[in-house]
């Protein structure tokens, strides 16, 4: 497989063992891809509701972030903000 497909096929498995992590930990909450900031591999924001702490969220995305990137050498970027 050339470098280009596993680094692609890497990037899709963590995100999606991400996304399933954080909607199975914190139900309700609403995640979409967005433009990456810097030189990231990929950036998401996350839409909470009003009733979770935005700290307590924020730490476990920047947590399992740094899980992703140890495992799958990937900087994937969480954006943590309230539902509008």
């Amino acid at each position: 497989m050339p470098e280009a497909d596993a680094a692609g096929t890497n990037l899709a498995e963590a995100v999606t063992k991400l996304v399933d992590l954080l909607h199975h930990k914190y139900p309700g909450i609403k995640i979409k891809p967005i433009s990456n900031y810097e030189d990231e591999d990929f950036a998401f924001e996350i839409a909470i509701p009003k009733g979770l702490s935005i700290d307590q969220v924020e730490e476990t995305c920047h947590m399992e972030c740094i899980n992703a990137e140890d495992e799958y050498d990937l900087y994937i970027l969480p954006k943590v903000v309230y539902e509008k």
